[in-house]
């Protein structure tokens, strides 16, 4: 079996677990490079790695003063947020690491899309012809991307949204659980579509759109 190693933490990790178990891979660790915050509702990592005892992994819990890589590790990012590009920055610099990209076995790639380093595709999600995944994009469960549409770096599609294709989607962009976006759209940069959300237009640069049909709410951060 192949070790993978995790980067960061956030609520997603158990997906990525459960994504490795199913590739046949070691779990070898997870590195965390600040302090866990864990809310009122979240699980902390310590409990997650619990789960994976009943599978025999026991992948250590480290520091990211403690990693040392080595030769036979696969890496990949755990946070999902779009501001983990620090964090893969810091990563290329301090060691050099290239990523894996973790596909589900249940997902379907299409042989014609293109996938860069540090994706992740999670369980039951659809890649269309033509697609190009830039690198660390994140495809949570039961997504759908249509043919010939650009993802770009560091974006992250959640649970059950569909994206139409030949749009282009900008980086650092999240598509909330459940939306959806026609065909030939372009999406900027830092853009937020919020869950349930029927895209029918473009989408500009760090804005919000919510609703039916998704309509501007407001910028989403105002220090971009």
């Amino acid at each position: 079996m192949r070790n993978l190693v995790i980067f960061g933490a956030s609520n997603i990790l158990s997906d990525i677990f459960d994504c490795a178990i199913a590739n046949q891979l070691h779990i070898k660790s997870v590195v965390l490079h600040h302090a866990e915050a864990v809310g009122e509702r979240d699980r902390s990592v310590q409990e997650r790695i619990a789960d994976l005892q009943v599978f025999g992994q026991t992948p250590q819990l480290l520091s990211f003063e403690e990693f040392q890589p080595q030769a036979d590790e696969l890496y990949i990012l755990g946070p999902t947020t779009p501001q983990r590009s620090v964090l893969a920055s810091e990563l290329v610099q301090r060691f050099g690491l290239k990523f894996t990209t973790l596909i589900h076995p249940t997902a379907y790639v299409s042989p014609l899309a293109k996938l860069g380093q540090g994706v992740f595709i999670g369980a039951n999600s659809v890649i269309g012809p033509g697609v190009h995944l830039d690198q660390h994009v994140f495809v949570n469960r039961g997504v759908t991307v249509g043919h010939d549409t650009r993802v770009g770096a560091f974006s992250r599609l959640q649970p059950g949204c569909n994206l139409g294709g030949l749009s282009v989607i900008g980086e650092a962009v999240t598509v909330g659980i459940g939306a959806t976006l026609i065909e030939r759209l372009v999406i900027g940069d830092h853009a937020f579509l919020g869950a349930g959300a029927v895209v029918t237009g473009d989408v500009a640069y760090n804005s919000l759109v919510v609703g039916v049909p998704a309509k501007f709410k407001k910028l989403v951060n105002q220090d971009l």
